[in-house]
């Protein structure tokens, strides 16, 4: 049925009806609107005196941009201990604040050119993931032209996603600090760059079986690269470096022979810790290491590698975490004799008191040395070594030119073990030192060793008064209190003359103490 032209005209008049009626309710709703600011701003300009200040008020607020970035940059953390980053923590809580402090916190790029993620570790399960690679990139691309330190750990045997790489290469030229922990073909997708200009430390670990003969070659151009870790998985002959240039070196879970490749491939570094876990088939290297100067060894194998190497130049060696034991005994001695070197720091694990004597021997070989830490096994073994400080052979002495010892006892021991260790220490400075009259003559006390029990501790005179230091020697070390004495703290309370070295004793027991750590502790420190 047709539409007659009347009927449309009548339409078309209810529309504009209809649009009149609209345009006289929506003026209406627009003057009521007005009317409720008008309203609005005036009950608030009567509140303002007593109201809390606006977000623009705040002082913190009204700081220069500057400022506020470096504020941000003071609360990263030095050394971030989580895996992942965290909208908690810095520096992701900062934009999360306010419009303000967000834009502060994007523009500044050096709040960004630090990450750490870890996955699949006791901390967070899973892989890298596209999510996480698309952080990453998010992240990268926040720092703008800064150098970079990173660490990717995929601990999981699942491989990266795919584009992981690309991120991470595409802002190769900025790598400062890197640590990749991923499976081992990952590596081998690494391009081959033409420089890696601003690299300068580099930490790799690998897990899985490779599937790859040749060695990766993806950071052979680093003019810059100085240190390098190894980690498990890795091996020198996986890897092309620039080795001539490199003065530090890291390597754990290493098999010796791996330990001793390393060694020929970097005859300038300074520095090395090797963790060897692994005896194996080696030959000793064909010329000494000249410039090394730090040495620290350990893991199993550790003694082993010593009959392969000289260092000639080593002022630092570190054997803490190698127990002494007779069977390694001339191991160690024959090193220090080829090494024929001025060693100045020893530290040294002495397992028993069956080879104290032995260790005892060693330090005789070290006229040089100035600086001891002894790890003890028991409180026998202490007073076997420190009974050597008071022999006098010809006018000779042990370790002459010694200005700090320190002792850690890995466990504790008896009122007996006590009291015998602490009359060696004693007779051993007295003899050494001329240490009662220095003491007499500082402190107007008779005694040498000091002591102080709990009820002191608490409430007894001002720490270093004279009143606070209790005079014990061979009458027994609970007579100055009259009770049973629980620890000895002379640490800044008293100052004995050793040569030119001020000794502070400081053995803190075990017995009834929850304020002090549960280890047995003697210090010798120098006197400034």
């Amino acid at each position: 049925m047709l539409t007659t032209a009347s009927e449309l005209r009548t339409r078309l008049q209810h529309i504009e009806a209809e649009i009149s009626r609209l345009q006289l309710s929506l003026q209406s709703l627009h003057e009521a609107r007005t009317g409720v600011l008008e309203e609005l701003r005036s009950l608030e300009g009567s509140r303002s005196s007593v109201e809390l200040p606006s977000p623009a008020k705040y002082p913190v607020l009204t700081l220069p941009f500057e400022i506020t970035s470096q504020i941000f940059l003071e609360c990263l953390p030095e050394d971030p201990i989580r895996p992942y980053p965290s909208l908690d923590a810095a520096p992701l809580i900062f934009t999360r604040v306010c419009r303000d402090w967000r834009t502060v916190a994007l523009s500044t790029s050096t709040l960004w050119n630090h990450v750490r993620i870890e996955l699949d570790s006791d901390d967070r399960p899973g892989h890298l993931d596209s999510k996480w690679v698309a952080l990453l990139d998010l992240w990268l691309k926040r720092s703008q032209t800064q150098p970079l330190s990173l660490a990717i750990s995929n601990w999981s045997y699942t491989e990266p996603h795919e584009t992981l790489l690309g991120v991470l290469d595409g802002q190769s030229r900025r790598w400062r600090d890197i640590t990749f922990r991923l499976p081992f073909n990952s590596f081998s997708r690494l391009e081959e760059h033409a420089s890696l200009p601003l690299l300068e430390r580099l930490t790799l670990s690998a897990h899985g079986s490779p599937d790859i003969i040749n060695p990766i070659s993806g950071f052979r151009h680093a003019p810059l690269l100085r240190h390098v870790c190894f980690e498990a998985g890795m091996h020198p002959s996986d890897i092309i470096l620039p080795w001539d240039q490199l003065t530090s070196v890291e390597f754990y879970g290493a098999r010796a022979d791996d330990c001793l490749e390393l060694l020929e491939l970097t005859p300038n570094i300074v520095s090395c810790v090797l963790d060897v876990q692994y005896d194996s088939h080696a030959v000793a290297l064909g010329s000494p290491l000249t410039s090394l100067r730090s040495f620290t060894v350990s893991g199993p194998a550790c003694w082993g590698l010593l009959r392969y190497i000289a260092m000639p130049a080593l002022q630092t060696l570190d054997l803490s975490r190698c127990p002494l034991a007779v069977p390694n005994f001339s191991q160690i001695v024959q090193f220090v004799k080829r090494s024929q070197c001025q060693l100045r720091d020893l530290k040294i694990y002495v397992r028993s008191s069956a080879t104290a004597q032995q260790a005892v021997y060693l330090l005789h070989l070290l006229p040089s040395l100035t600086t001891l830490h002894l790890v003890l096994a028991d409180g026998d073994t202490g007073t076997i070594i420190f009974g050597a400080f008071k022999a006098v052979d010809s006018g000779r002495i042990i370790l002459p030119r010694v200005e700090s010892i320190s002792a850690h006892c890995m466990h504790d021991y008896d009122d007996n073990q006590q009291q015998i260790m602490l009359d060696v220490i004693t007779d051993a400075l007295q003899i050494r030192g001329g240490l009662r009259p220095a003491f007499e003559q500082r402190f107007g006390a008779a005694e040498v060793v000091c002591s102080v029990d709990r009820q002191q501790r608490q409430s007894g005179p001002e720490r270093g008064s004279p009143a606070a230091v209790a005079g014990v020697g061979r009458q027994g070390h609970g007579a100055a209190c009259g009770k049973p004495w629980r620890a000895i703290d002379l640490r800044n309370w008293s100052h004995f003359f050793f040569r030119d070295v001020c000794v502070c004793i400081s053995i803190l027991f075990r017995q009834d103490l929850d304020f002090v750590d549960r280890r047995s502790i003697f210090e010798c420190r120098n006197w400034h």
